[in-house]
């Protein structure tokens, strides 16, 4: 089976999942930034208060100076008036390489946070900057990116899931159109679609598809009827012309030139009488309504029959006709549709003399195969190229070549009627030989059907 694209399931699942993760991004995207923006807030509170608390505590005469917290860092100074800082206390670390601030409040510095305060008591003009690291901070906003992240990675994969499972019951009836229009062919066209009465696009569908297998139905309603008429109208006038001249060939007052011309067209009756009756079974394979009148009768004696028929045919192109019987085999009666395998055996041996070696050998082998319960023919003829593409020459209408006579449904009529027999049909090709090999079970008589 060739490879499809992905199927709309698939795609729904994609595109809603595309869609939700979109929007499931940017929205944690914002929530993130709003709630880093809280935390940072109140960071910031926390460490402006714990720089308040301890200059308020601070005092510059006598100078009196509170210890800070043990992972911080904390410079203490006093501004004097020509803008020079002294500095009262100043913890050892990076903060002695940190400029006062322009104004208070908190500032990220390299991997520091710093809060500045100043005293409003101008008898206690004290000013105080308070360093802590800023990896805890960081550290918690990371971790909430990842749980927003991850949330909504989650999300996407179980939103897809869900997704997938509804698509599938969704699409459900649209399975069910497929499985049933799959097994609608060309002899169950009045099989329909099941309608839900949904009212919805599904309805419009399945309705739609049944008006066209409808219509379909009719059309070919109407070709089958008019192929099945012409042929029939056409037997009764082809069987009285082949009558009136095989009474003229009787008579012995015909010259021998005049008996060579009507030789000529009862052999042209014969093949248009065989062309009929292609049209005739093809127009009931077509309608699925192939009819079998079986029979036991003397295979050996049909292809005696046939080979003396295409005889002349093949003295045209000077190609040498053997037929052989297998000395072991000693019944070859089968039980078949008479007129249906002579008109097998017709078509290939057309076909072993159209498209065999001019001047070559076409042999026909008839016999039982040896475990006794199979009737076997095989028919053998030389062929121009060594190997012949075998692959397609029973499919309808094919033709190897534009320039080649005849319609392409001889091999697939064959195939069709010796299926219907449950025979097996293989061609092969190899070595300058075509051969196409026909196997009978002796076992099956199929059941007789009136015409």
């Amino acid at each position: 089976m060739l490879s499809r694209n992905p199927g709309i399931r698939l795609k729904i699942t994609l595109a809603f999942s595309l869609v939700f993760a979109f929007l499931s991004i940017a929205l944690n995207l914002y929530c993130y930034h709003r709630i880093r923006q809280l935390i940072i807030g109140d960071n910031d509170l926390y460490l402006l208060s714990r720089a308040r608390s301890l200059l308020d505590k601070t005092e510059v005469n006598p100078v009196i100076i509170p210890l800070p917290d043990k992972n911080a860092a904390m410079r203490v100074f006093v501004r004097q008036r020509d803008g020079s800082n002294t500095i009262l206390f100043e913890s050892p670390g990076e903060i002695h390489r940190i400029p006062v601030p322009a104004g208070q409040g908190v500032r990220d510095i390299g991997n520091l946070r710093v809060a500045y305060v100043a005293s409003d008591n101008p008898e206690n003009p004290a000013e105080l900057m308070l360093a802590v690291s800023g990896d805890a901070l960081r550290a918690t906003l990371q971790y909430l990116l990842f749980l927003l992240l991850l949330s909504t990675l989650l999300s996407v994969l179980v939103s897809g899931v869900i997704s997938y499972w509804m698509a599938g019951l969704l699409l459900r009836p649209v399975q069910r159109i497929i499985a049933t229009t799959r097994n609608i062919n060309a002899g169950q066209l009045r099989e329909r679609v099941p309608v839900n009465q949904s009212n919805d696009e599904l309805q419009e569908l399945a309705e739609t598809i049944n008006q066209m297998l409808s219509r379909i139905d009719a059309g070919l309603q109407q070709q089958q009827n008019f192929f099945a008429s012409a042929s029939h109208e056409l037997k009764t006038p082809l069987a009285v012309m082949r009558t009136e001249i095989e009474v003229n060939l009787k008579k012995p007052t015909v010259s021998e030139e005049f008996r060579e011309l009507l030789s000529s067209q009862l052999q042209e009756i014969n093949r248009l009488q065989n062309v009929v009756h292609e049209f005739l079974i093809i127009s009931q394979i077509k309608a699925d309504k192939l009819l079998l009148n079986s029979e036991w009768f003397d295979l050996s004696e049909l292809c005696l029959r046939v080979f003396r028929q295409l005889k002349p045919l093949a003295s045209v192109r000077n190609m040498e006709f053997n037929l052989v019987f297998d000395h072991n085999t000693d019944d070859f009666s089968l039980c078949a549709d008479r007129e249906k395998i002579r008109l097998v055996l017709i078509n290939l041996l057309e076909n072993a003399i159209k498209y065999g070696r001019e001047s070559g050998v076409v042999t026909c082998f008839v016999g039982k195969i040896s475990d006794g319960q199979r009737m076997n023919i095989r028919i053998e003829n030389q062929t121009e190229q060594r190997v012949m593409d075998t692959a397609n020459l029973t499919l309808p209408f094919h033709r190897e070549s534009a320039l080649q006579a005849g319609a392409g449904i001889g091999l697939w009529l064959c195939q069709e009627i010796l299926a219907a027999h449950q025979a097996a049909f293989v061609l092969s090709s190899r070595d300058y030989c075509f051969s196409a090999a026909i196997t009978f079970p002796l076992a099956y008589a199929p059941e007789t059907q009136a015409e």
